[in-house]
């Protein structure tokens, strides 16, 4: 092809996306769509790891975006006595 060198990112961070994947099957996904744990009820996981694929930008504010959701569905939760 015509390459002439191999780029080498030594100093490099990364977002690790995809690890407790979000889902409706407890089977294939860690938490559900409020982002609570299948197996530890009071366990919610709102960072990039719930992502079910990695997108092509930087995800700094989807993941805030996630924690803010989170929140209002545990503070929810907690004022109809669901916890």
């Amino acid at each position: 092809m015509g390459a002439s060198g191999i780029w080498d990112e030594t100093a490099d961070t990364c977002h690790l996306d995809g690890t407790t994947r979000i889902g409706t099957d407890p089977g294939t996904s860690v938490v559900n769509a409020d982002d609570r744990s299948s197996d530890i009820p009071n366990l919610w996981i709102c960072d990039g790891s719930v992502f079910p694929t990695v997108g092509g930008v930087n995800p700094s504010l989807t993941i805030q975006a996630i924690a803010r959701r989170t929140a209002d569905r545990i503070k929810a939760m907690a004022k109809r006595g669901e916890l």
